[in-house]
């Protein structure tokens, strides 16, 4: 029984040191994503929201890198040139923003650095999840034994 359970748990762990950091989220529509373009290209002549790109997180950095002169510019900018799209699809770009700037903000510094637009994730999430599935090991060794 022992052996079973460090074979889980081995799986486990490597499992979670698989997990890629996908950049998969619903589309923003034609107008949304013509303005980020639009007004991306004019700031940084290389700009690209192709996750394979490798001046996709220099990009995103326009759109998510609070606080910074870029970032002010873009986002003024790009929330005049979408006053102009439907509701629906400016809805579906704020619905998004946070969870694409949470993502940002986990996988700027790692994205893309082992390969073609995804890398391995080592946030404190991957660590967690770690630190569960050994202290879970544990306890279901521990029920094994008894």
């Amino acid at each position: 029984m022992r052996f079973s359970v460090a074979i889980l748990l081995v799986a486990a762990l490597a499992s979670v040191n698989a997990q890629k950091a996908e950049y998969s989220f619903k589309p923003n529509g034609d107008c949304v994503q013509g303005c980020l373009n639009k007004v991306g290209k004019g700031e940084f002549s290389n700009w690209s929201l192709d996750p394979a790109s490798p001046y996709f997180i220099e990009s995103l950095s326009y759109e998510n890198d609070k606080g910074t002169p870029k970032y002010s510019k873009f986002m003024m900018n790009a929330g005049m040139c979408m006053t102009s799209c439907s509701k629906e699809e400016q809805d579906i770009y704020r619905a998004q923003f946070q969870v694409k700037n949470d993502w940002y903000m986990a996988n700027k510094d790692t994205y893309g650095k082992n390969g073609n637009g995804t890398t391995t994730q080592n946030s404190s999430a991957s660590k967690s999840v770690v630190s569960g599935l050994v202290g879970a090991a544990v306890a279901l060794s521990a029920i094994v034994l008894v």
